[in-house]
């Protein structure tokens, strides 16, 4: 009695674990097994069985413009929202909004935080190269009108390169 009950149940679980394969060939699935193919896996997701570990509350705006904390939308009860926050479930009501207060209170510090900036101001360029920088702009100009003649008198490429070398030498020096 109890062998054929085993083999009951044997045969039973043959064609489930047969079925649960799956695979890929290409763009499609399929049960049989092809050249290339990937199993894939059609296991059940399991979630956590004690239930999710946070919760949203919200901090609402009713219309005299108190500010509230409540477990409820604020739609329900016809009054704006100003924050959500994500606090733990599993403890006592005054604690989430204790712990509400403190991430919104954290938000504004990082927000209202000064930014360091780590740049440098860009110097100016010195006397000595005052002189060097409204030569380098005169040639830039020249070198403008020339590619404007166009091609008749002047090599285009080339003054595209004197062009380009000439800005190259004006941004190394600052002007």
């Amino acid at each position: 009695m109890a062998f054929r009950l085993i083999l009951a149940a044997a045969a039973c679980a043959l064609p489930l674990s047969a079925s649960a394969e799956v695979y890929r060939c290409g763009k499609t699935y399929t049960d049989e097994p092809c050249k290339g193919a990937k199993v894939i896996d059609t296991s059940p997701i399991i979630s956590d069985p004690s239930g999710p570990r946070t919760k949203e509350i919200y901090l609402c705006r009713a219309p005299q413009g108190g500010l509230y904390w409540t477990a409820e939308h604020c739609a329900q009860r016809g009054w704006t929202i100003e924050r959500i926050q994500r606090v733990p479930a599993n403890v006592p009501w005054n604690d989430q909004v204790e712990a509400g207060r403190h991430q919104k209170a954290q938000a504004e510090a990082d927000a209202a935080a000064p930014i360091q900036s780590h740049a440098l101001p860009a110097p100016q360029p010195s006397q000595a190269n005052n002189g060097t920088c409204s030569a380098l702009e005169e040639r830039v100009r020249m070198l403008d009108s020339m590619g404007r003649a166009g091609s008749r008198y002047y090599d285009l490429d080339w003054v595209r390169r004197e062009r380009k070398d000439a800005r190259d030498q004006q941004h190394r020096l600052r002007c």
